[in-house]
């Protein structure tokens, strides 16, 4: 079999719900090294939140913010951001709806409005995560990637901003990012900038922000726990997160 680029998202998927990686898991990607294989990150998580799985996994191709940032051998290789423009109109609709949001830079990520809101709040408890700390100049003064949008969904149509598209991660919550850019379109980039075809790459994912690479990948592998829609557009559905998902797929396919 010929090298492949295997690349895996890292909430759910890397990472357990208790957000460790399996020793099974490290095992595996050992054994794609050792074998050859490219290893790749495409994941919505910034540079900050991703960099201790980087570390941990010793991977050094990741595509973060939903596409909208992708490093090749730790390098910055593909960036793009948000206009000021399109930011002002953003904050102004969410002003007028009550919507909250949280800007991200590739050195971390700020909320907007002082009080952070239900939605906002909900989305991140539930993932077990830290409110980001308030500051209304970040966008002003960072190079913003991506926001979250925190809103009702039956809002979500007020925010019709030509540069934008919504990507849906929580229930509570929609990724902000450029209407031409996502994870799919950077892990193309860089697998076609490492000379491989489309055909090479496998995704590993579970979340609806994943679907795009399912659908462009060579073989793509939901994991057990993956939601159904993810589950549809899957060439294999392997064991949840927790059960050692990635080895035994991995093992299933005879990459390993």
């Amino acid at each position: 079999m010929n090298n492949k680029f295997v690349v895996f998202d890292i909430d759910g998927t890397l990472l357990t719900t208790e957000m460790k990686v399996l020793d099974s898991t490290k095992q595996a990607l050992v054994s794609l090294k050792e074998k050859g294989h490219d290893i790749g990150i495409a994941t919505g998580r910034d540079y900050a939140s991703a960099k201790s799985i980087v570390d941990e996994l010793e991977i050094d191709t990741y595509v973060l913010c939903n596409g909208s940032v992708g490093y090749v051998r730790h390098e910055l290789a593909y960036e793009v951001t948000l206009s000021r423009e399109s930011i002002m109109k953003l904050i102004e609709i969410a002003t007028e709806y009550n919507g909250q949001i949280v800007f991200q830079s590739t050195n971390g990520l700020k909320r907007h409005f002082e009080e952070p809101g239900e939605s906002l709040t909900n989305a991140y408890e539930s993932l077990g995560w830290t409110i980001p700390d308030f500051d209304e100049m970040y966008w002003q003064q960072s190079q913003i990637i991506q926001a979250m949008l925190f809103c009702k969904q039956e809002d979500l149509q007020k925010y019709a901003i030509n540069e934008f598209r919504y990507v849906s991660w929580h229930k509570f919550g929609v990724d902000v990012i450029p209407r031409e850019g996502s994870k799919a379109k950077t892990i193309l980039k860089i697998a076609k900038q490492n000379g491989f075809k489309r055909e090479d790459i496998i995704f590993f994912g579970d979340g609806m922000n994943d679907i795009e690479i399912m659908e462009i990948a060579g073989f793509g592998v939901a994991m057990g726990n993956a939601e159904t829609e993810v589950k549809e557009k899957a060439d294999l559905i392997t064991d949840s997160c927790n059960e050692h998902g990635i080895y035994n797929a991995l093992k299933s396919i005879s990459l390993i």
